[in-house]
């Protein structure tokens, strides 16, 4: 007599399943409203670049406060248990939001060659539109890592170093540009690894 084998949902698609079913949260959280505020750096950015060498300090001063805001809008969901679906996307929409802005404004003032830019934005793109295909298809996003933080922060040192700099042409520029590369494509491959993962628990 043959006993059937019932079969059970892995650990991992119940997990998926589980967030999948959480409510998308409030976007007026002081972690969301922070992350928007970063967002919105852009508008100021913009203007200072209109004469990026006169106003050097005042746009790293602005990129360093848009890094605290990150910092903070973390600290503000774990503190306050303010962590929600919509933060996990507004969160890493609002540092692309920013990065794609500077690294465009750095490229048309000739601070960074053009294939640097397009190396930062093919990524982001790719991440995004990869976010938005598994969000409709599994209910799920790819939460953000410390190796995408660590990208995040090296494509901030090779914006500060290109704003200083001489027009792309100094060996820290270009060392912190391969460095930066790297990370790019190491951070792509694990972001592809994890949304293959959630799209297999969907499956299953």
């Amino acid at each position: 007599m043959s006993k059937k084998k019932s079969k059970s949902t892995p650990p991992q698609a119940k997990n998926a399943i589980a967030e999948s079913e959480q409510p998308l949260g409030s976007i007026t959280t002081p972690s969301n409203l922070l992350s928007i505020l970063r967002a919105l750096l852009v508008i100021p950015l913009i203007l200072l670049f209109d004469e990026p060498r006169t106003n050097q300090l005042l746009i790293a001063g602005l990129c360093f406060f848009a890094y605290l805001t990150d910092l903070g809008d973390g600290w503000l969901a774990r503190k306050f248990g303010g962590e929600t679906r919509m933060g996990r996307i507004i969160d890493p929409l609002a540092d692309k939001v920013y990065i794609t802005v500077f690294v465009i404004l750095t490229i048309t003032s000739r601070m960074l060659p053009l294939w640097y830019g397009i190396a930062v934005i093919a990524r982001d793109v790719l991440i995004f539109t990869g976010g938005i295909y598994l969000r409709a298809r599994t209910g799920q996003v790819v939460h953000s890592n410390m190796l995408g933080k660590a990208t995040v922060v090296s494509i901030g040192f090779v914006l500060i170093a290109a704003l200083f700099g001489e027009g792309g042409t100094n060996i820290t520029l270009t060392l912190l540009m391969m460095v930066s590369v790297g990370l790019l494509f190491a951070s792509l491959y694990v972001y592809g690894e994890r949304f293959m993962k959630l799209m297999k628990t969907q499956k299953k």
